[in-house]
């Protein structure tokens, strides 16, 4: 009876365990939608964004926090650092991800960040404000380097590094 009892009490224990751990992954949170090159606005517009408060406010900490911030140990601060930080401390995680721009016309291979506001996917550059540049998106910044269909939702891969 003793070795039933532990395999039985084994079981339940492991099929609750189960439960309990698929139950708390649909919870999580689940951006609104994940942008796809198409999706991405280019536009001038930058201070009069819904969202431009909290860009700016999350701009200013990762100029702050980039250049002493090894998010990923890798050794290197660089565009990594900067865009994870970039979604470690944006207030809204429904509104950012972490995106790749791997251009192989143009020889860019970057990560940045892509905010939701005013019902569009805005491209953002997470080292403008530490690189003293005013408007903060990526065309901006990359001009004719920067090409968003070359653009790909890398958040998963990078989130676990938002720690």
């Amino acid at each position: 009876m003793g070795h039933v009892g532990f395999s039985i009490t084994t079981g339940v224990f492991l099929a609750l365990s189960f439960f309990s751990w698929k139950s708390e992954n649909t919870k999580a949170e689940k951006p609104l939608y994940f942008p796809s090159a198409t999706s991405v606005t280019v536009s001038s517009t930058v201070a009069y964004t819904s969202e431009h408060e909290n860009i700016a406010k999350t701009l200013t900490i990762v100029a702050q926090l980039w250049k002493i911030t090894d998010i990923n140990r890798d050794g290197l601060y660089n565009c990594i650092d900067a865009a994870v930080l970039f979604y470690k401390y944006y207030p809204d995680k429904n509104k950012v991800c972490i995106e790749l721009n791997i251009n192989p016309n143009t020889g860019m291979n970057h990560l940045f960040n892509c905010v939701f506001t005013d019902g569009v996917w805005k491209a953002i550059e997470p080292q403008a404000y530490y690189n003293n540049r005013s408007n903060y998106l990526m065309w901006a910044v990359w001009g004719s380097k920067y090409d968003s269909k070359y653009n790909s939702d890398v958040t998963d891969k990078y989130k676990i590094y938002a720690r």
